[in-house]
């Protein structure tokens, strides 16, 4: 019975230390951007960019400059956004 006592408060112990232990005194680090900011603003940021994808939603700038994108796939994973159609150049 001792032993099972001794046990238990060992546990106890443990569990009541391991919280502080794992804490760190350095600051923790931003947030990452959520990623649907990241494809919406990607217009605002590239305004030539007509069309642009990060592999799972595509978006498209309107004539009126209003950007619509698609919803992303239950199982898709993003990868880097990038611009998939250009305004043509004006002719010279």
């Amino acid at each position: 019975m001792r032993v099972v006592r001794t046990l238990l408060a060992l546990i106890a112990f443990g569990a009541s230390v391991a919280p502080v232990l794992a804490q760190s005194s350095a600051p923790a680090p931003a947030p990452p951007v959520p990623a649907d900011v990241a494809i919406h603003g990607y217009g605002d940021r590239d305004k030539a960019c007509l069309t642009w994808t990060d592999q799972c939603r595509s978006c498209t700038r309107a004539e009126n400059d209003e950007v619509h994108c698609s919803n992303i796939g239950i199982a898709c994973q993003p990868a880097e956004i990038a611009c998939t159609a250009r305004k043509p150049e004006p002719a010279k």
